[in-house]
């Protein structure tokens, strides 16, 4: 095989599939990536690249010299491409599975694996599908992604859950069972036959996250109870679902909180960080204390000190106090965009919910901590 390619193009695409690789030791042939020429394709070669439940394949346009494909380790390719200065960089492989790579006056060769050892990523054509613009679908990952688990104690909780409302509308919903985000969204189409939610991984979401403008203004999401596909552009992820059955999130989400506090949210956040930079437990534990007006904040009283900060609050009901993990706090406020937010509340114990008074479309739940000071 031989090919000349655009560095820039080059070096972003391989940053992306770096992202893919599998760098564990454990699985030493998902260290590399393939590169490989379609025949009814003379402009474009595919880069691919798995750690067997993410894939990636990505096209970049070249100049194709010899058609063929490759299998080499995508760390050291990237890390060479990247120091390159040229414009154009110039692969080509031998028989004896030696890579050349040449740029400027740069020129170096590498060992290649046969591609055969690597496992290959094919996209399916599958049932279900929704299309949805590339804004919505970044802020639906946004406003869920930061309440689902990050370890492995409960796997089905490892992700967000997609579904679809009465109304042919999207839902996703995270929870890590002391908190929930959820939004629903309008899509442009959605041809959803079953009424099973699916649970897509973290991991492939940060990842199409984080290049979701390559996909342009749509995205293309495609899935069945195994596999969901993301496409758009010239880009395509594949990721296996995660298994298992979702909570019914439904009873968690309070229906008569009917005590109403309007703040403003920076200054909520700015309070949060100050009151809280003194605790040393790993909760964080804060004491929100809402009377006429005023919302007052407070740490736990540590042997080295103490905090508190006040600040305005539209709230007109009897006094109350209540408890919150500061960064479950700090985490629903870093995604709402509105100036002010809502909390709704019931007593002390009962869980609050905190929205936008702009968007009706996303709520958060937290449950709150007992707080005994």
């Amino acid at each position: 095989m031989e090919i000349t390619l655009k560095r820039e193009a080059l070096s972003s695409t391989l940053h992306n599939i770096n992202s893919v690789v599998d760098k564990s030791s454990t699985k030493p042939i998902l260290s590399n990536f393939v590169i490989s020429t379609k025949e009814e394709d003379n402009s474009n070669v595919e880069f691919s690249s798995t750690d067997y439940e993410l894939s990636l394949v990505e096209l970049i346009t070249a100049e194709i010299k010899d058609p063929g494909s490759i299998c080499v380790n995508a760390k050291k390719v990237f890390d060479i491409v990247k120091e390159l200065k040229a414009e154009e960089v110039n692969i080509r492989s031998t028989e004896q599975l030696w890579i050349y790579i040449n740029c400027g006056s740069s020129e170096l060769r590498l060992p290649s694996v046969e591609v055969g050892l690597y496992p290959q990523t094919v996209l399916e054509k599958l049932p279900e599908s929704i299309t949805i613009s590339v804004e919505d679908f970044k802020r639906s990952i946004d406003m869920t992604l930061f309440a689902a688990i990050t370890n492995e104690s409960r796997r089905n909780l490892m992700g967000v859950c997609l579904g679809k409302t009465n109304d042919q509308q999207t839902r996703w919903l995270s929870t890590d069972g002391h908190r929930l985000a959820q939004i629903i969204k309008s899509v442009d189409d959605i041809k959803i036959e079953s009424e099973n939610e699916v649970i897509v991984p973290r991991k492939a979401l940060t990842e199409v996250r984080r290049v979701a403008d390559l996909f342009g203004e749509r995205v293309n999401i495609t899935f069945d109870s195994r596999v969901m596909q993301f496409s758009g552009g010239n880009i395509n992820f594949k990721t296996r679902l995660i298994e298992g059955k979702f909570p019914n999130c439904d009873p968690i989400i309070p229906k008569d909180n009917n005590l109403e506090i309007l703040v403003n949210r920076e200054s909520l956040v700015n309070s949060l960080r100050i009151v809280s930079s003194i605790s040393s437990e790993k909760l964080r534990p804060v004491k929100l204390i809402i009377s006429a007006g005023v919302l007052r904040l407070e740490s736990e009283k540590a042997d080295y000190g103490e905090v508190f900060d006040e600040i305005e609050a539209s709230y007109e009901g009897e006094a109350f106090q209540i408890g919150f993990n500061a960064r479950y706090l700090l985490d629903v406020l870093g995604v709402i965009e509105s100036d002010d937010i809502i909390l709704e509340c019931k007593n002390s114990m009962s869980p609050t919910i905190i929205k936008s008074p702009t968007d009706e479309s996303f709520l958060s739940v937290i449950m709150p901590l007992r707080v005994e000071w």
